[in-house]
């Protein structure tokens, strides 16, 4: 009986011991698998990464290629309107030398002018009347106004707020000082082109727009008194920058009306081609309609 006991409890410490071992199997083989969903699931998070990033790139490159046709559209009507102003200078050149063949008088002449000492104090303390908006040059002669503060965007209608410091040039121009003195209002624009339908009918090109302000100027100062035998009008458009127009800030200070003041007669001087190039092309493209 005793060996029988022995015999069974042995038999059970051997069953015991079978049952550990497989538990810790059973244990290590969870853990493999955990560790495999954990491997797994950061795989997906990769993979799921990575797709996202090559969607974005997808966007940036349709984006980039859609901008890529915009500027070679850009270029193409660049080069369009260039071609096109290289053919209305030929034309204005050929003006000018059949003007100069029949004797006629080219554009004005804007000369740089030294004004008498009456004079020139006299628009000294008119520009320091109105600082934010008026400059005065008393090396060349030029009263410069800003067009942002003379007329809304697009527009030749001079504002009524402006209408006073015109009001104040006209009366100096009235002076006995200033007797010996023309005029010559110069409109200027930055290079923004003109868009919109209602404004483009009434000005196509910002030739036109600069054009078309210096004379609503000049209507100000006759209606003020300076007769328009004193008067002369031209516009650059955007073409005689005094900054890059690169930002906002620059292309404010491009947009302007400047008023030269030159000695009486000046605005009937002959000039040769070169002087008048930019003069003469300007009366061309408005003749044609550009």
């Amino acid at each position: 009986m005793k060996t029988v006991g022995r015999l069974m409890g042995l038999a059970v410490v051997c069953m015991l011991g079978t049952g550990c071992v497989g538990l810790d199997k059973h244990r290590q083989l969870e853990m493999s698998h955990m560790r495999l969903q954990a491997e797994k699931a950061e795989i997906e998070q990769e993979l799921y990464d990575a797709r996202s990033v090559t969607d974005n790139l997808r966007t940036k490159v349709t984006s980039l290629e859609g901008e890529l046709d915009t500027k070679a559209q850009l270029v193409t009507n660049l080069q369009s309107e260039n071609d096109h102003l290289d053919t209305a200078f030929g034309s204005a050149q050929k003006t000018l030398e059949a003007m100069a063949d029949r004797g006629m008088p080219g554009p004005a002449v804007i000369t740089q002018t030294i004004l008498p000492e009456a004079l020139d104090s006299a628009l000294k303390r008119f520009a320091a009347q109105y600082p934010s908006s008026i400059e005065y040059d008393a090396s060349t002669g030029t009263v410069k106004w800003k067009s942002d503060l003379l007329f809304a965007l697009g527009s030749d209608v001079v504002m009524e707020s402006a209408k006073a410091s015109l009001a104040g040039f006209a009366k100096i121009m009235g002076l006995a000082e200033a007797n010996d003195f023309d005029v010559i209002v110069v409109g200027h624009t930055d290079n923004t082109r003109i868009s919109r339908p209602a404004t483009k009918k009434l000005h196509p090109t910002n030739w036109h727009l600069s054009v078309h302000r210096a004379i609503s100027v000049s209507n100000v100062l006759q209606a003020d008194g300076v007769p328009p035998a004193r008067i002369g009008v031209m516009g650059f458009g955007e073409h005689h920058p005094i900054a890059a127009n690169n930002s906002d800030e620059t292309r404010a200070k491009n947009r302007r009306v400047e008023v030269h003041i030159v000695p009486v007669g000046s605005m009937g001087t002959s000039v040769s081609a070169a002087d008048g190039r930019l003069d003469v092309m300007s009366e061309s493209l408005a003749a044609s309609g550009q």
